[in-house]
């Protein structure tokens, strides 16, 4: 008898344990799927260049907010950080916006060319994300 509770208690350990760590595991991080953003900025970068202003100021709001959603959607849980602290990612996705805004700004005081650059340095920034 002593042998049979000794085995149930052990069992009921091993379900109970089971249950407690189910909730540790590591959650699968799913890279955002980033084609579209770079799409529309190559698309603003090309407008720009061609002096068409408004349009150019269009895609460059659809690829921040669409780049704002892929953040919400798919946070970056856990990654690795560099040598200084700093997660790429996250720095790559301010950097990103930070320029993008830059964009729109000069978007809408007609400068072209600086605003193609600045879709430019955004586009090579979402590129870094997406590498990682």
């Amino acid at each position: 008898m002593t042998k049979f509770k000794l085995y149930s208690q052990l069992s009921l350990l091993t379900v109970a344990s089971a249950l407690v760590f189910a909730g540790c595991a590591e959650k699968r991080v799913t890279k955002p799927n980033l084609a579209g953003v770079e799409k529309t900025l190559q698309q603003a970068e090309k407008d720009a260049r061609s002096g068409d202003e408004a349009k150019a100021l269009k895609e460059i709001d659809a690829a921040e907010k669409t780049l704002i959603e892929e953040d919400k959607k798919h946070p970056y849980a856990q990654q690795p950080k560099t040598w200084t602290g700093e997660d790429v990612k996250a720095k790559a996705d301010a950097d990103a916006i930070l320029e993008l805004e830059k964009a729109k700004r000069d978007a809408k005081a007609k400068l072209a060319g600086d605003a193609a650059d600045e879709v430019k340095r955004a586009l090579g920034d979402v590129k870094t994300e997406e590498r990682r």
